[in-house]
């Protein structure tokens, strides 16, 4: 009788443990998922315009705890690891000229997972220590967004020069 009661509860959790792993999961990435990704990397644009430091922090994911720091900005020039780093990197670069200016209308958001998704988006940047040096040129700017408790938050950015 126990060989049977531990061979039924065994088949049981195989079972569950069967059904659980070709479930479907919590959340599917639907339009509004890709309207609230978009939403997020427009709002990182116009802080960043704005130079308004508090609110392009906000964009960024939260690390949870006891995890590693998610957050990375990786270009040709430099690489920063970590929320803390970014966020020093453009206080600084923020007190000359910097405009982010993505073209909205060719923002390009793909679905990796339903809580992970790609940002493309051809962009203007324009940056100088003042107005009479800046420059501007064209990025095509990829991202990576993940949903978190807060809502969908940036992760990883990378700017591709397009020249």
């Amino acid at each position: 009788m126990k060989q049977r009661i531990s061979s039924l509860i065994f088949t049981v959790a195989i079972s569950v443990a069967s059904v659980t792993a070709h479930a479907a999961p919590l959340h599917q990435f639907d339009e509004q998922d890709r309207q609230e990704v978009k939403a997020v990397f427009l709002k990182q644009a116009a802080a960043a315009t704005a130079h308004d430091i508090a609110a392009f922090e906000q964009v960024f994911a939260p690390t949870p705890a006891g995890q590693p720091d998610p957050v990375t900005f990786v270009a040709r020039a430099y690489q920063f690891w970590g929320k803390t780093a970014l966020i020093e990197h453009f206080t600084e670069t923020f007190k000359g000229v910097w405009r982010f200016e993505p073209d909205a209308e060719r923002v390009k958001v793909i679905p990796l997972t339903p809580d992970t998704a790609e940002i493309y988006a051809p962009t203007q940047v324009t940056s100088g220590s003042s107005s009479e040096t800046a420059k501007t040129a064209p990025f095509l700017v990829y991202e990576v967004a993940v949903r978190t408790p807060e809502g969908w938050r940036i992760a990883a950015i990378v700017p591709v020069p397009a020249q």
